[in-house]
């Protein structure tokens, strides 16, 4: 695998790419990166840095928007899959270009692929029993403590 064209650590699930390519592991290697073309007049780039963004919220959230069925009732898998299938409709155009032009619409194409193997995800999501346990225990812990701050301010 790549790594980071200034720290040398493997790019996780905040990595990104300049419009040559160069592959950093965060926006904070981007922006340190002192030879980097200028990306904000490429075509793409808006497209690109929003299923980025998206998509590091959805890998960061999506379990515990899974629990929250479990814990409050909503939002069901089927929720997060419309959810889903809404934000890939977005980018129903870059299905066709299929990676073909040019960097930003491979880093959107592979976006698009991780979102639907997310869905797949979701969809086979099963909860376990001892983190509901826990969850529901921090849910009940934090309901008391603010009752309790309700009460003594």
């Amino acid at each position: 695998m790549k790594r980071c064209k200034v720290c040398k650590k493997k790019p996780r699930i905040r990595r990104r790419v300049n419009n040559e390519g160069i592959l950093f592991c965060s926006d904070d290697c981007y922006e340190e990166f002192e030879d980097s073309p200028n990306d904000m007049g490429h075509p793409y780039i808006d497209d690109y840095e929003a299923i980025r963004y998206e998509y590091i919220q959805w890998i960061k959230n999506y379990v515990d928007n899974l629990y929250k069925y479990w814990l409050y009732g909503a939002p069901r898998k089927e929720d997060l899959t419309e959810r889903i299938d809404d934000l890939l409709g977005e980018y129903i155009d870059f299905y066709g270009l299929e990676g073909q032009d040019g960097v930003f619409s491979v880093e959107i194409y592979n976006y698009l692929i991780d979102f639907e193997q997310l869905q797949e995800e979701i969809q086979n999501f099963e909860v376990d029993g001892k983190e509901l346990k826990k969850r529901r225990k921090a849910m009940y812990e934090e309901q008391r403590r603010r009752k309790e701050e309700e009460m003594w301010g």
